[in-house]
């Protein structure tokens, strides 16, 4: 299937999650309302800081094609791109952006499973992703991953700085333990 086909198709009645990966659509259970929480939480940090340095765009389980032939629309449950990745500098009301964030934000729920996560990350990576960020509620951790295959995985105590978040500017800051409270 293309992205094409896939933005057509109607919204799932379950309320499903869906991504079109190398051309097959993807279906997971909706995410519980905590998931949903440490996805707000952190794309409103992302999203004050972007527009107060005027960065780019954020999103919030938005579409990104990722590839095509066969096509990959990754959807992260929180995102930034810097507006030359953007045409226009804003995003396509009617299709998918041609392009990857500069970060991308996985929250982990109960029935995600740790290769599914790890495709993901290395789909944005391979796209050019600066940065990706997986959230894991359990165990209460953030890791930021980093396309030279660097990986460090923050606990509550640590503070992600810009450069965690590939802000080109400094300032960002976001205790780890905000997003567990």
């Amino acid at each position: 299937m293309t992205s094409e086909e896939f933005q057509r198709l109607p919204e799932p009645a379950g309320g499903e999650r869906m991504e079109l990966v190398q051309g097959v659509v993807v279906m997971t259970p909706p995410p519980t309302a905590g998931h949903g929480e440490r996805a707000f939480e952190i794309g409103v940090a992302v999203r004050d800081f972007v527009r107060r340095h005027r960065l780019g765009l954020t999103s919030g389980e938005g579409g990104y094609r990722l590839r095509r032939d066969p096509d990959t629309v990754r959807a992260p449950d929180a995102a930034w791109i810097a507006f030359d990745r953007i045409p226009g500098g804003a995003f396509p009301e009617d299709d998918y952006p041609d392009a990857a964030p500069n970060l991308a934000i996985e929250v982990m729920s109960s029935h995600d499973r740790e290769m599914d996560i790890d495709e993901k990350v290395a789909d944005y990576l391979s796209a050019g992703c600066e940065r990706v960020w997986v959230v894991r509620p359990r165990q209460r951790t953030i890791t930021v991953y980093r396309p030279d295959g660097n990986a460090h995985r923050f606990v509550v105590g640590d503070t992600l700085t810009s450069d965690d978040a590939g802000f080109p500017v400094d300032g960002f800051q976001l205790p780890v333990a905000r997003v567990f409270e």
